[in-house]
């Protein structure tokens, strides 16, 4: 049980990863500060939403190393929205999205990026002034580490590996792949295929108990194998060439064919320029968006055509109003009407 904390107003200054947060979460007045008898200790900081803003919480928490790790799982009541601090900006820091959405813009070049459930995002020092905005009645679960710009340098001047392509990134010595917005982000996955055991991973993390030695221990240690295995992550290559953003076109494409997202909610959601996901998509698969998103519907329907619904049933599950275009368009598929597939 949480209960407001009379000491929060004089916490410790000695962990400015926790301070930034407590002065930044003081503007918003639907977070309230909530002791946790978790940590005696100021490093660590509990949020709660108050009524009738949501409910849910917020936590972070700084480990060994000088590690910040920050969780939320709450569900909020109305909007909220705001613009990120100068020091939040600043920070190198990996934020892994469990559930819900969140979108991010930069007004002055007028563009916005929706952040949702199942990506993981890297972010580095940047100057835009960014801003965010939540939608009420969504869950949101997630979970960012935040890494001493120190250790960083330190990792790369000592081991040579894969691995450190990230943190290169991360430090600004290696540039960020085509087509990344905002300036300064970076997606390491927008497949949620991709990172489901490192959702998973997570979930144990946000669960974990943190109000004893031993469970302090598996949390530190939880979190410590989400770094190492997110720093391991196969990330796109840098050349107009990379197929991570294609890839996770075809994820999102097979996943929501029944409603695909538009060309401009795609581009946004992989990092890739419009005009280049087009090309390179056509590229890589033979076929444009449109058609690849009909041959999926189409094979979908002739499953359930062979598994013994009518045409009419299989029409109306692709999406197709009309039996005589649904008819056309698997045709023109299969080379044959959608009657001759029927089960016998």
């Amino acid at each position: 049980m949480y209960t407001p904390d009379p000491r929060s107003r004089m916490a410790s200054d000695k962990t400015p990863f926790i301070q930034t947060f407590r002065d930044y979460y003081r503007t918003h007045d639907c977070f309230v500060e909530v002791a946790s008898h978790a940590y005696p200790e100021p490093d660590q900081l509990r949020m709660e939403l108050k009524y009738p803003a949501g409910r849910g919480w917020m936590e972070f928490i700084q480990i060994s190393q000088g590690l910040g790790v920050g969780m939320c799982e709450y569900e909020l009541s109305r909007p909220l929205g705001g613009g990120y601090p100068k020091e939040i900006r600043t920070s190198f820091r990996i934020n892994l999205m469990l559930s819900g959405e969140f979108e991010l813009f930069v007004p002055a070049a007028n563009r916005n990026q929706i952040i949702r459930g199942g990506e993981i995002w890297a972010c580095r020092n940047f100057r835009e002034d960014l801003h965010f905005k939540q939608p009420p009645g969504k869950p949101i679960r997630g979970i960012s580490i935040d890494l001493p710009k120190s250790m960083i340098e330190s990792w790369l001047s000592t081991s040579q590996c894969e691995t450190n392509r990230c943190l290169r990134m991360l430090l600004g010595e290696e540039s960020l792949p085509r087509g990344t917005f905002p300036p300064g982000m970076f997606p390491l996955s927008r497949s949620p295929q991709r990172t489901a055991a490192l959702t998973e991973l997570a979930s144990q993390i946000l669960d974990a108990r943190r109000d004893t030695v031993c469970g302090r221990l598996h949390f530190e240690a939880l979190t410590l194998e989400l770094l190492a295995r997110i720093l391991d992550f196969e990330l796109p290559a840098s050349t107009r060439s990379f197929r991570a953003p294609i890839d996770e076109t075809i994820d999102i494409l097979r996943m929501e064919w029944a409603n695909p997202p538009t060309i401009s909610a795609l581009s946004r959601r992989v990092g890739l320029n419009e005009c280049y996901l087009k090309a390179d998509f056509r590229q890589r698969t033979g076929r444009s968006i449109g058609e690849y998103v009909r041959q999926l519907r189409m094979k979908h329907a002739l499953e359930l055509l062979e598994s013994g619904r009518s045409v009419l049933q299989a029409a109306t599950a692709v999406g197709y109003s009309n039996p005589s275009h649904f008819s056309a368009a698997f045709k023109k598929q299969y080379g044959r009407l959608p009657s001759s597939c029927l089960a016998r």
